[in-house]
Parts: C-alpha cells; structure tokens; sequence
C-alpha cells in the first residue's frame, strides 16, 4: 500500500509533464505549422497568379493599345475628315462617301469590330441602316442624348475610353458590350463642335483573351472600370464587381477571405482592373487532406506514448522508487539490504551498484573519521603540552636578560633580548600569517644578532612603506634571504657590506626586495633549479622553502625571483598579494586559483 502511494505521484507527475510538455506542446506546433503552411501555400499561390494576373491584364491593354492605335490612324485619314465638316452634297455622293467609309472600317476590322457615328440627320441617309439593324458600319444620329457613352466621348474631345455601349445590330434584351469610344477631331483647324465619334466593339477581344488563362475550377475573371462596373467576363455586363472590404490583405493586389482568394491589378493608362476570384478549397484543399492525415497520425503517436509511459513506469520509475526510499532510509555506518535489482544488467542495476559502493565508501569514511578524531584529540593535548616548554624558555631568556644588566654586559642582554625575540615572533603563537610589522621585528633582532656575530663586518637598512606595515605575510620569509646574503655575499666584507631591505604596495602587490653588495658573482641559473625544484634537495632548503610556501598559499602567480645587481651583489624580490586580513587569503589559494592574473585591491 505504501508502495501505490509513492508510486501515484510519479505517475501523476509523468502524465502532466506528458500533457504539458510534449501533448500540448506538439499540438499547438502541429496547428501553427498548419496554418504557416496554408499560409505559405496561399502568398506561393498568390504571387503566382499575381504575375499571370499582370501579364494577362498587359495582353488585354495591348489589345486596347491596339485599337487605341487604329483609331488614330482612322483619324487621320482623309475619308474620316470629311465626315467631320457637314457640307451640301448629292444622295449619290453622299451614298459613294458612305461606301467607301464602310470599306475602310472593314479594312481594319481583325477581331474588333469599328463604327464611325456621325452626328446629322438620319433623313438625309436613308439608304443607310440604323443601329439596330446593322452590328457595326457609320450610322447617323441626330443628336446623343439617350446615349451616355456617346455624350462622355463628345465630352472628352477626342481622349479615347472604355465604356459599356448598347450592342449594335439585332438585340432585344438591350444588352451592352464593352467599347472603345473617341470623338474625331476636326484637322482643318476649324472650331466647330465634335460631329463625328469613332467606336471599336471590345468585348470578342476582351473574352478572347480572358479565356486564354487558365483557373482552378469554379474560378471567376472580371474586367472592370474604376467604379467597379463590368465591362467584360465571368460576371454580367454593367454589374458591379469588387474585393470584398472584408478581404484581408495578404499581398500587393491579393487578398483572401473565408471562401475565396482574390488577385487585382489595375491599368492607368486604360483605366480598368482585372479580378480573379479563385475557391480556396481549390488552392489549400489537398494541403487540408495532408494535413487531417498528419493529425491522424499524431494521435496514435501520443497513444503509443502513453503505452511507452505505462511501461516506463513498471520497468524505470517503480525500481527507482525503491532506490529513492531505500536512500531516505539509509543512515552512515548502517548497513543496508541488498534488492534484487542490484543484479540488472541495465543503468538501474549500475545505479543500485553505484548507490551499494557509495553507501559501502561512506561508512568507511565515517570509520576513518572516527579514528581521526581520537588522533587529532591526541594531538591536541601534546601541542598543549609542547607549549609548555616555549614558555618556560622565554621566563629563562627574560631572567638571563635582566642578569646581563644586572651584571654589568649589556652586549650580552641585547643579545639575549634579539634572541627572545626571534623566537617568539618564529613561533607567533603557532600562527602561519604575520604583520609585515612583526615580520620586520623578526628579520631586525636576527640582524643584530648576526652583527655581532660577524663583528660589525656589514651594516643593514630597513625601508618599507607605512600602508604597507598591516599586510600579511607567511612568517619566516624575509629571514632566509638576509641569512643566504650574509652567508654567501656580505659575511665576510670587513664592515663594508651593505644589506638593504624594502617593501612597498602597488596596484594591489606586496613586493619585498633584498639586496646586497656582496663582490661573491652569483649563478642564476642555479638559483632557479633551486626554485624550481630541478637541484639537489639538500641545497638551498631556505630560499626554496620560501617560494614553496609562498605559491601554495597564493598560487603560482606569486613567489621568490632573483637578479644580479648592475654595480655588483644580489637582489631576491618577493612578490605577494596585498591582503590585511586572513579571509582575504583562501581567495588567492592555489586549490581555488592556480593561474591567478591580478589579485584584488
């Protein structure tokens, strides 16, 4: 029962991390990639029959442009002129000048269909038929009223447009056909009013090469004015035809609504736009059957991946749960129950195995730490004891110091008293980290003891800064390098030996220089076997022991250089970080810093 518990959460967790994180997630991808696709599908599309859209709107403007041309052409010839000024002729010249015109208007007629109106009395040409007998030829009106095309291009004084015109010749309904309509200017130079309107039936030509494109099924092609009335394809004639407003706009000149997708192009020079209206079932309805199959197929993948769930859980998640319960119940130094599946030959045996090893390795730890323990309180009571006996040397040396004065050699005392001190400052308490204040203390008394030793043969100079004096420093560093000048350059100079010692603080570095003007020439490149622990152990143990102690405190960024001086002797120069107090020091540790590149201020 404990066991359904535990488990019910992790199955719990696992179905919501599956809802949450991979169902949902997957659905949402699959539906946004859907409409990315449809989307995609839709600008393809429209920017393909935008361009046919353009190219087929270009071939009907060159048909106008075409008739436009032959009009001008008519223009100007000398028959079309003579209609334009009325004049007192003979039926029969009359009748030669109407034949001749008719003549000509068929000589240009390819496809389009031309008519010259003259305005004048009908009476004056009976032999002439009328519009509503004859589909194209000159005809005679009286005037153009009852006639708004006619009346426009009269307007218009020979500026050509397309208008919607009745169709000539026989036609009940009054149905209209798309035209081409210009006035005929008087050449002469004359300023009488238009009299003659020359007119090209466009609509055979426009449907010509409207059903030379090719749609999907169910497609509409329209030609419209700029007021949206037809002028010539699948829509009635003298309709009105546009975009829905509540097309969205998904290109230049292509829109798309819930059922249809829209593709318009307009014609300045002519003033007409060209629609498409093409179903989008028919553009994205293949894409649609994709993509149900597509969502057929994610959901016997998710079925499939609850049944790989169920299965995770009784081969993964349930072994886990014991390691998990059987973790809570360890405790160090206990040991533990060995579970069968610590002999699967899979990650969750090697994680039983790894968790037995581990268990197996900290209850050895806490037996080692338990027999550290006893050694360390060992430890502790000989140290205290092994304090004992600095102590009761300092009373000594402190009693023979006052007998020295006591007794009339004060030498001795002094002596006695630099002593004391090199000791105590040498032992600080067991302190590793001094003052460079107590640090120079311990190098001085050592200096004057060793003038005495040596009998005044050198004398010593102390220089460090004042911001300086509060830096840390590993005791016992500065002592083994006077010593090491004493020994090997200055010990034996008859008073002439100098050793000079100074410590300064910049950029964050505490530099620490000593020097000497001892005659001995010094081998630098022993020196840095020494330093680099390439040379004999048993040589240069001071000098060694300093750096040594240095780069493990600080890193290797820090520690002990040597160079010869140009007029003569040895300088040693230390470099260490600038810290004031002991938390400073764990930062600059070789453990958690081995390259250091400039230690903080």
């Amino acid at each position: 029962m404990n066991q359904r518990t535990k488990l019910q959460p992790l199955m719990r967790r696992a179905l919501l991390f599956v809802v949450l994180f991979m169902l949902v997630p997957m659905l949402l991808i699959f539906w946004y990639s859907s409409e990315q696709a449809s989307s995609s599908i839709q600008t393809q599309v429209g920017q393909a029959l935008s361009e046919l859209n353009k190219q087929n709107h270009a071939t009907i403007d060159r048909v106008i442009g075409s008739v436009d041309q032959a009009t001008v052409t008519l223009m100007g010839s000398d028959l079309v002129q003579s209609w334009t000024v009325a004049g007192s002729e003979t039926v029969q010249q009359r009748l030669g000048r109407y034949v001749k015109t008719e003549k000509l208007l068929a000589d240009y007629a390819s496809g389009v269909k031309y008519s010259l109106i003259v305005l004048d009395d009908p009476a004056d040409y009976s032999f002439a038929p009328g519009m509503d007998v004859s589909d194209s030829g000159v005809f005679f009106v009286s005037d153009a009223s009852g006639l708004p095309w006619l009346e426009k291009a009269i307007r218009d004084g020979g500026i050509g447009s397309v208008q919607m015109a009745e169709k000539f010749g026989f036609n009940p309904d009054k149905r209209k056909t798309a035209a081409f309509v210009r006035a005929v200017a008087d050449l002469s130079g004359s300023s009488g009013a238009v009299r003659v309107v020359l007119m090209a039936a466009l609509e055979p030509a426009l449907l010509e090469d409207l059903d030379s494109i090719s749609l999907p099924e169910q497609s509409r092609k329209v030609l419209t004015d700029t007021d949206g009335t037809v002028l010539a394809g699948s829509a009635p004639t003298m309709s009105a035809f546009a975009v829905p407003a509540v097309a969205r706009r998904l290109l230049p000149g292509v829109w798309t609504s819930s059922k249809a997708m829209f593709i318009a192009h307009d014609s300045p020079a002519y003033g007409s736009r060209l629609i498409y209206e093409v179903p989008l079932r028919k553009l994205v309805g293949a894409h649609r059957a994709v993509q149900t199959i597509i969502q057929i197929s994610a959901v016997c993948y998710f079925v499939v991946l609850l049944a790989f769930l169920v299965y995770l859980l009784r081969v993964v998640l349930r072994p886990m749960g014991r390691l998990a319960r059987l973790s809570r119940s360890y405790e160090p130094g206990k040991k533990l129950e060995r579970l069968p599946e610590e002999g699967r030959n899979d990650e969750i045996g090697f994680f039983y195995r790894s968790f037995y090893s581990m268990t197996e390795r900290l209850n050895q730890l806490v037996q080692e730490k338990y027999v550290m323990e006893i050694k360390q309180k060992e430890s502790e009571l000989t140290l205290m004891h092994s304090q004992i006996t600095p102590h009761l040397l300092y009373n000594t040396l402190d009693s023979v110091y006052w007998y020295g004065i006591r007794g009339g050699v004060p030498e001795v005392a002094d002596m006695v008293r630099d002593l004391s001190t090199l000791l105590r400052i040498g032992l600080s308490r067991g302190k590793e980290l001094i003052t460079v204040r107590e640090e120079l203390l311990h190098v001085e008394a050592y200096l004057q003891l060793q003038i005495k030793r040596y009998d005044s043969s050198f004398t010593f100079r102390i220089e460090a800064d004042e911001n300086a004096l509060e830096c840390l420093v590993p005791k016992v560093t500065i002592q083994p390098l006077a010593e090491n000048s004493i020994l090997h350059g200055i010990g034996k100079m008859d008073g002439e030996g100098e050793l000079t010692i100074q410590i300064a603080i910049a950029n964050g570095e505490l530099t620490v220089s000593v020097e000497d003007n001892g005659f001995r020439p010094v081998d630098l490149d022993k020196i840095g076997a020494i330093l680099r622990e390439e040379a004999d152990p048993d040589k240069g143990f001071g000098i060694r022991n300093v750096h040594k102690r240095i780069r493990l405190r600080f890193g290797d960024a820090y520690g002990l250089s040597y160079f010869a001086r140009e007029e003569g002797g040895t300088r040693a120069l230390i470099r260490l970080p600038a810290v004031r107090t002991a938390e400073q020091v764990p930062s600059f540790g070789y453990a958690a810093n081995p390259n250091p590149n400039r230690p903080p201020q």
